[in-house]
């Protein structure tokens, strides 16, 4: 059975958890990724190592084993995509008699300086462990057979691997150190972790004939990215860019098919992974882009080229080094130039001018040198724009507004027409940061004749999250669709002139242009006064009540008052508290229709779209079909008259929907109707429900006790200027654990030698007592009241003691539970797997197309009715809200008061106080 991307992520997620109790992701990252990366060289290069044997035997009959089996073992990048050395070998069934014989003479070679005695000590030592590492290589049968000294094997693997390839791997694995020691000189890694580690990947086969669709692993890395990313906090905004804002900036730069392509910031490769996806589903084929990209920081560079080459690019000219000071993509001497340049760099940075390379880049714009970096990188990426280059790259809002040489840049891009299009993005959407940010596009082409500046406003439309605020699907459709075609909507875009921006100084911020402050609540004094509800706020609620016919009219009613009768009007008979309200809603004729009138929608539309998708195993064009669901889509809705989801709304959740099956479409145009694709919930429902509900269980309490270390790690950072309070955490930081531990260490040294001490004395006090010849009574009564005090300032010691124990217990208790949880869950997570895997074998290919088809509306439909439920409870929320605001009347509250007041005077009397 072929491996399916949940299967994958869901072994990987295991792979991670079983490495986060003793590490972070910051630095477990590095061996989930390289333990990948090694097993897949591996597994291709022994189906291509197989491959070319049987080919030269097939073209070279006359060819021996022998020379077969030493061909093969050629260092040959035109028929192995990965050179796997010896040392880097998986598993080794016969060792090839060349490599054998080579170790063999290596060795007789080092015998001989070991013996020799002209040599040097050093020589003689260096030649001794020559001689080790050969009798260890001459029983070497690879990572998967190997027991001890692990750590040092996947080490020496990936140095290896790196050296036989390094045109692509240069500078990314070998400083990857699986044997790397604690600060106590212990190992992080066990040779028990990852004899178990490799025992798992063996499970697999990380080869394309064994993958559901072809990109699998590389889908599966970037599901690993994101994780990496919210597992590290504030650091995952050095190497991650929010899959939104990804698909954002590639819907709007939307790049050619033989495009130039440059991410001068690249961090993990998101953005450029993204233009290239985009050219692959559009056009067929990516293989005439040209990408290239740099990263300062080393890690991050290695997960990036590990990111390319996972998702089939070879050939990215991904370059390590600091793009200020030394850009690397240099032609002939000159910076080279790109169609596209697409980048999320590093906010409010400093920079240096010393040493650095290309200093023509910036003009004479030359920003403050201290945290004043945005507008440098802005002005590099225009450098290396080609004449009708466009580009997009994610900004603080500061470079905006703020003066000096920045407001000077930002007159240069106006006038000349560069700067194309400004877009106000919410707060809280990117990792390590919470302020809100921007994209800017600058567009050369056309720059001469563009007479000012289109500016979008979308800071307000998004999903708020616990973390993080994400885009939601229908606010990327709408930006993307709003800058494509320079639609005006009021407070939300606007075209703003060269003249109106020189008025205001070439301010840009942006609502200034585009104010889209909601209005103020309204508040109608009679209502407050003598009660009923305003017509005209009721009006207000017509967008919503539309929808629903005439919906209103089942929750107010005219109310009679001498004011006007026509202005004022009720709460409907029926509606005595707030609740009713929404019994009203959902009770109501005309809300049933609509919900009827969208379910009779979507199954019609899903009757045809069955038709379409049946055929992806023949036509095998994904791309294709999203574009024919996509139209039958919007031609299905666009028949309901009021509808609840607005154009934006409906592009955005079908868009959202095709990006969440797009890898079953590719697994089905791969593989046919594979029973892999359906999700091991929904086989184990029927199969084990009683185990699912424990193992839900214990993830709840593990995220439980997870989210109570989280939300104390920010006490570790360095940067962090507030103070911990006991008072306020169930738990410690590592950084407090730790004062503690060597807190409790230093006093157990303490009563250790206040013991001895006490000791000591006693027996001193026994011979004193014991020596006749002289009278000792003076000092022993000193030495016994030495050890008094001495005894109490054990005490004290051992009550101290015992209270850093009481502190710690719990924090330790849920360490421990954490472990155990994790531990049991990765067990059952494992049996689980086993069942649900026996269940799929069973299952037909027809029955699994039933059943992936049902699964495929199933979602939809739920897609469809958060939509249609979050638009009715926003419609509630909204008359609750008047309910509050005018159902107590002034009158009512003076009335209520003032029998308060009564009261509590014959409380008063009763009490004997007159008032």
């Amino acid at each position: 059975m072929k491996l399916s991307l949940s299967a994958l992520e869901t072994f990987l997620k295991q792979q991670c958890d079983a490495l986060r109790t003793s590490m972070d992701a910051a630095e477990y990252k590095d061996y989930i990724i390289a333990m990948i990366f090694i097993k897949w060289a591996n597994d291709n290069f022994a189906i291509q190592q197989k491959a070319y044997a049987e080919r030269l035997r097939s073209e070279h009959k006359d060819l021996s084993d022998e020379v077969i089996d030493s061909e093969i073992e050629e260092n040959n990048t035109d028929i192995y995509s990965f050179y796997v050395p010896i040392e880097a070998r998986w598993n080794i069934k016969k060792m090839p008699a060349f490599y054998a014989d080579k170790k063999l003479e290596e060795r007789g070679d080092a015998e001989k300086i070991a013996n020799d005695t002209t040599k040097s000590q050093a020589e003689i030592k260096e030649a001794k462990e020559k001689i080790r590492e050969c009798e260890d290589l001459l029983n070497w049968r690879g990572l998967l057979v190997c027991t001890e000294n692990i750590g040092a094997a996947l080490t020496r693997a990936l140095r290896q691997l790196e050296t036989a390839n390094t045109k692509t791997l240069d500078g990314v694995l070998k400083s990857i150190n699986f044997n790397k020691l604690n600060g106590k000189g212990e190992r992080i890694l066990s040779d028990e972790l990852l004899s178990t580690m490799i025992k798992d990947f063996n499970k697999y086969t990380f080869t394309e004939d064994n993958f559901e669709f072809p990109d699998l692993l590389g889908a599966a890395y970037e599901y690993l990215l994101k994780f990496f990313a919210e597992s590290a906090g504030k650091k995952g905004g050095e190497f991650y860019t929010p899959a939104p804002i990804v698909e954002l900036m590639g819907k709007i730069l939307q790049p050619a098919q033989n495009a130039s392509i440059c991410d001068p910031t690249v961090g993990s490769g998101g953005l450029l992974i993204n233009m290239k996806n985009f050219v692959e589903a559009r056009y067929g084929s990516a293989k005439n882009l040209h990408i290239c990209g740099q990263e300062v920081i080393d890690g991050t560079y290695k997960m990036c080229k590990m990111n390319m080459l996972f998702h089939g690019i070879t050939d990215a000219n991904i370059q390590l080094g600091d793009t200020l000071l030394h850009p690397k993509h240099v032609i002939n001497g000159e910076l080279e130039k790109f169609d596209i340049v697409v980048a999320n760099p590093p906010f409010s940075q400093n920079y240096t001018k010393k040493d650095m390379e290309f200093p023509e880049r910036f003009s004479s714009f030359w920003m403050s040198p201290k945290k004043q970096a945005d507008f440098m990188f802005v002005q590099h990426m225009v450098a290396i724009l080609k004449e009708d280059g466009r580009m997009a790259v994610v900004m603080p809002h500061g470079v905006l507004f703020r003066g000096g040489e920045e407001m000077r840049y930002r007159t240069h891009l106006i006038n000349e027409g560069l700067l194309e299009c400004v877009i106000g993005l919410p707060e809280g959407l990117f990792y390590g940061t919470g302020i809100p940010a921007c994209i800017l596009i600058i567009n050369k082409k056309g720059a001469s004749g563009r007479n000012g500046v289109f500016f979008i406003n979308a800071d307000r439309e998004y999903k708020e999250g616990k973390n993080q605020n994400v885009l939601r699907p229908e606010d990327v459709e709408k930006i993307s669709y709003v800058y494509l075609n320079k639609s005006e909507i009021e407070k939300y875009s606007r075209f703003v002139s060269k003249e109106e921006l020189e008025k205001e100084n070439y301010n840009c911020n942006i609502r200034r242009y585009v104010d889209n402050t909601p209005p103020a609540e309204n508040q109608d004094v009679y209502a407050h006064l003598h009660g009923g509800v305003p017509v005209k706020e009721i009006e207000d609620l017509s967008q919503f009540t539309k929808c629903y016919g005439n919906i209103e009219k089942a929750i107010f009613e005219f109310h009679h008052s001498e004011h006007s009768e026509e202005s004022y009007m009720n709460f409907a008979e029926g509606i005595f508290i707030k609740d009713d309200i929404k019994t009203k809603l959902f009770d109501y004729a005309g809300y049933k229709k609509t919900r009827t009138e969208y379910d009779s929608i979507l199954k019609n539309f899903w009757k045809s779209a069955c038709e379409e998708i049946s055929k992806l195993p023949e036509t095998q064009d994904v791309y294709d079909l999203q574009k024919k669901l996509t139209s039958m889509f919007s031609k299905a809705l666009v028949k309901k008259q009021n509808p609840v989801l607005d154009e934006y709304q409906s592009r955005g959740a079908f868009a959202q929907y095709l990006e969440d099956l797009k890898s079953d479409f590719k697994s089905i145009a791969a593989s046919g109707w594979n029973a892999t694709l359906i999700p091991d919930e929904i086989i184990l429902e029927s199969q084990a429900s009683d185990i699912l509900e424990q193992l839900r269980d214990k993830k709840a309490r593990r995220d439980e006790i997870n989210e109570k270390f989280e939300e104390v790690a920010k006490f570790d950072d360095e940067e962090c200027d507030e103070e911990f309070d006991e008072d306020l955490y169930d738990v410690f930081p590592k950084k407090i654990t730790k004062e503690y531990k060597d807190t409790k260490k230093d006093l157990s040294t303490q009563i250790k030698t206040l013991k001895k001490c006490v000791k000591d004395n006693v027996g001193r006090i026994k011979a004193y007592k014991k020596d006749k010849s002289s009278d000792n009574s003076k000092v022993i009564t000193e030495l016994e009241e030495l050890i008094k005090l001495n005894n109490n300032t054990l005490s004290e010691l051992n009550n101290q003691v015992e209270a850093i124990d009481a502190k710690l217990k719990h924090n330790d208790d849920l360490e421990a539970e954490r472990t155990k949880l994790t531990k049991d869950i990765n067990a059952t997570e494992k049996s689980l797997a086993e069942i649900a895997n026996k269940a799929r074998e069973k299952i037909s290919s027809e029955d699994a197309k039933e059943l992936i088809l049902s699964i495929g509306y199933t979602r939809l439909s739920d897609t469809i009715n958060e939509y249609l439920d979050s638009h009715i409870r926003k419609l509630q929320q909204l008359i609750e809200g008047i309910y509050d605001k005018y159902t107590v009347t002034l009158g009512t509250m003076i009335s209520e008061r003032d029998k308060a007041v009564t009261e509590l005077d014959s409380f008063m009397k009763e009490l004997g106080y007159e008032c």
